[in-house]
């Protein structure tokens, strides 16, 4: 069987990689040159399975509105309206209630995936100079930092 996997990040070369373990012909395709110059490549690289937080949360609306204003914002959304965008916002709205819910099952997710990850790594011999230290985050005020350590 031969298997087209679409897009050379984080997500595709992994899928490909566990694909072929298993035997299986694939094929990966990417637009770009090289591997993860797309959204893998802003992420820098960075395996912070503590870091998994889901933007489902009332005040990612508000830095979104804010957001569309700016050209180099994390998340870019073309205000014309559609019918696809429509539902996907509406989607995304119908989630904030269980957003402490589905940023604890999305950390478990990427708490898993990054010992697989480090499995991988050390079968196949591949040092990647993965560093231990965490993330330094600066909060430019006290409400974002509340969010952040949980503080109602």
């Amino acid at each position: 069987m031969q298997i087209a996997i679409i897009g050379g990040g984080i997500t595709g070369v992994t899928t490909a990689y566990a694909l072929a373990r298993r035997g299986l012909d694939i094929r990966l395709f990417d637009k770009r040159r090289y591997a993860a110059m797309e959204t893998s490549f802003a992420n820098g690289g960075q395996l912070s399975a503590s870091n998994a937080e889901v933007w489902n949360h009332p005040s990612t609306l508000w830095k979104g509105f804010r957001w569309m204003l700016r050209n180099d914002a994390p998340l870019l959304v073309n205000p014309k309206p559609s019918w696809h965008k429509l539902s996907w916002f509406a989607e995304f709205i119908a989630q904030l209630p269980k957003y402490e819910q589905n940023t604890i099952a999305t950390t478990r997710l990427a708490i898993k995936a990054r010992k697989h990850l480090f499995a991988w790594a050390e079968a196949e011999g591949i040092d990647f100079d993965h560093v231990h230290r965490g993330i330094l985050h600066i909060y430019r005020d006290r409400t974002s930092f509340e969010h952040a350590v949980g503080s109602p």
